[in-house]
């Protein structure tokens, strides 16, 4: 039978299974709470009933269903930020990714108080 030939890994590099655990770590405990809660997925898949397209998309005039609801304002943990759904807005995966990496300071980018 044959045998599978080792795979070479640089030093120092780590799975995604690593750097998502350290990631996890970092996050603010409470905000991760709440983003687990069965009140989050119901209001989110609420919203989203609700505001089915891309709103960054729309403003390029763009037609993009959106799946992620984002907060326009950091909550920081805060419960009653993060609860007021006049602070959401409806965006698509791409848009959502640009915008955070934009503003927490992702990809190398300084991160940005709003």
């Amino acid at each position: 039978m044959p045998v599978r030939p080792p795979i070479h890994r640089p030093v120092g590099r780590r799975d995604k299974r690593e750097r998502d655990h350290d990631y996890a770590s970092r996050r603010n405990p409470v905000a991760r709470a709440l983003y687990r809660s069965k009140r989050w997925r119901t209001e989110r898949a609420a919203f989203l009933q609700e505001h089915p397209l891309c709103v960054e998309c729309a403003r390029h005039d763009l037609i993009r269903s959106a799946s992620v609801v984002d907060h326009i304002d950091p909550h920081g943990g805060d419960e009653t930020v993060f609860w007021d759904c006049s602070r959401w807005q409806a965006l698509c995966a791409s848009c959502h990714g640009r915008k955070t990496a934009a503003q927490d300071g992702g990809f190398g980018n300084t991160r940005r108080c709003t």
